[in-house]
């Protein structure tokens, strides 16, 4: 629905489509700051990457650090990012398109492995496949991108990030995890396991993994607080979810050491699932 002074009803919002109006506010993408944000993000991947391979940060240590990653600094960053949440901005329809659209290749990928693959290890391939073809690095690749781009002209969309992930972490990922529960047990003949059996126990490991456990207790605390961390938490909070981004980055250039060609070839050719792929996973899984 258009208005006499040029603007455009959109899910209930006024958005102009008037050139000269628009040039005169201002680019709707800060490119000059896209290179910065990028030399932020290779240069610190570098960083790691160089550590690893000087043997400045032995392997256990990387563990340690993705551990770090994984279990404290990306749990409280959804956490935080849960509660202050405005829902009421939020665009749903674009949301639902995400999830039909992550849904779609998963389940095409699921079903052309499990034609293709060999009956010995086709179900675990499936899972796996899968997850990497619909898993991303929202947060420590995409949140400083998305940052640089549009923070001065539409900070609405920083928070859509936090939206998205939990749609691989809550929903695709565990149907791919239970994919490999399946080829495991059909490989250790345990016929005393079921369906129900199966699916209670991913449904628990779920629960257990501090990302998704931290997004529902962050959506839990977002209608309980009032959109707003308590005072005495904040700092707390804000501590660990700050120090992700670096962290992560520095982490993701330490995997990236070590023949990662190699456990490629023997992982999608074998089946095996080296080492590397499991510290990589960390950061989501």
């Amino acid at each position: 629905m258009e208005t006499p002074n040029n603007y455009v009803f959109i899910h209930g919002k006024n958005i102009s489509h008037n050139t000269l109006a628009g040039s005169a506010v201002g680019p709707h993408m800060s490119i000059d700051k896209l290179f910065p944000a990028l030399l932020e993000c290779f240069g610190i991947i570098l960083c790691g990457y160089i550590a690893g391979r000087t043997d400045m940060i032995t392997e256990s240590q990387a563990k340690g650090l993705g551990n770090f990653v994984s279990k404290f600094a990306l749990p409280a960053l959804l956490f935080k990012n849960m509660v202050v949440l405005d829902f009421g901005d939020v665009i749903w329809a674009f949301l639902w398109s995400v999830l039909v659209a992550k849904v779609t290749v998963f389940v095409l990928v699921c079903v052309l492995t499990l034609m293709v693959a060999s009956p010995d290890n086709r179900y675990s391939k499936a899972g796996l496949y899968a997850i990497f073809a619909t898993q991303s690095n929202d947060f420590a690749l995409g949140y400083p991108i998305v940052d640089a781009l549009y923070r001065s002209t539409y900070p609405e969309y920083l928070q859509y990030i936090y939206l998205v992930a939990p749609v691989s972490l809550m929903l695709l990922n565990p149907i791919g995890f239970a994919l490999c529960e399946v080829q495991s047990w059909r490989q250790a003949s345990h016929l005393q396991h079921n369906s129900l059996g199966i699916l209670g126990i991913v449904v628990l490991q779920v629960l257990k993994n501090p990302i998704v456990f931290m997004v529902i207790v962050g959506i839990i605390s977002h209608f309980a607080l009032g959109e707003r961390i308590p005072s005495v938490l904040s700092e707390f909070i804000d501590g660990l979810a700050n120090s992700f981004g670096g962290a992560a980055l520095f982490y993701l250039g330490l995997t990236m050491v070590s023949c990662w060609r190699l456990n490629l070839f023997f992982f999608f050719f074998y089946g095996h699932k080296p080492k590397r792929f499991t510290e990589m996973l960390s950061l989501y899984l």
